[in-house]
């Protein structure tokens, strides 16, 4: 029993971890190309260079991974705990850390993504300016960055692994009816062999 959770338990992680590289790729390389966008558009800076700096580039994926990682590998981790220290079904549990996972994180994102833009804006700042920069936009990034993640990645995460937990139900129910049939058939032609010898 404990060799299968053991087994269960590493197939997760396997399964979390492939999810959570397939998903940063497409996401990261798709989001990096819309920030570009919007920073060598939408650029507040008269000063801002139309090539984006490589630190720049390395804060976004930096985002990129913290936020697909906060949906797809951290409520594993934290629904464990929860589930342990709060006597809470695994099933609860899981849908606690898929919501609240994703929306927590963004406290953290947020001043990596406010780095990256005021790098690309001002890439002579000093510390002290960038950090008067963080305090200025934070609250209104983060709470424009919670409402975006929130509906996708918070509650899409819980309806996702609701509706994919209910096809592979019907998918096994599915397969036992077929079977079904054909274990009845042996059965009766054992019998009938049994009844006949």
């Amino acid at each position: 029993s404990s060799n299968s959770n053991n087994n269960n338990r590493a197939t997760t992680t396997n399964v979390g971890f492939l999810s959570f590289l397939g998903v940063t790729a497409v996401n990261s390389a798709a989001s990096m190309l819309k920030d570009k966008f919007y920073a060598t558009q939408f650029s507040a800076s008269s000063s801002a260079t139309k090539v984006v700096p490589l630190v720049t580039y390395g804060l976004w994926g930096l985002r990129d991974c913290m936020v697909i990682g906060s949906s797809f590998v951290l409520p594993d981790i934290v629904s464990e705990f929860i589930e342990k220290q709060g006597s809470i079904p695994k099933k609860n549990a899981l849908q606690i850390s898929q919501v609240f996972c994703p929306v927590v994180t963004q406290l953290f994102v947020t001043p990596v993504q406010i780095l990256g833009l005021d790098f690309y804006n001002r890439p002579m700042a000093s510390l002290r300016e960038r950090f008067q920069f963080q305090c200025t936009h934070f609250s209104p990034i983060v709470v424009a960055r919670i409402g975006r993640i929130a509906p996708a990645y918070s509650i899409g995460g819980v309806g996702n692994t609701y509706f994919r937990n209910a096809w592979r139900e019907y998918l096994l129910l599915r397969k036992q009816q077929q079977q079904q049939p054909t274990y009845h058939r042996q059965q009766s032609s054992s019998s009938y062999c049994t009844a006949v010898s």
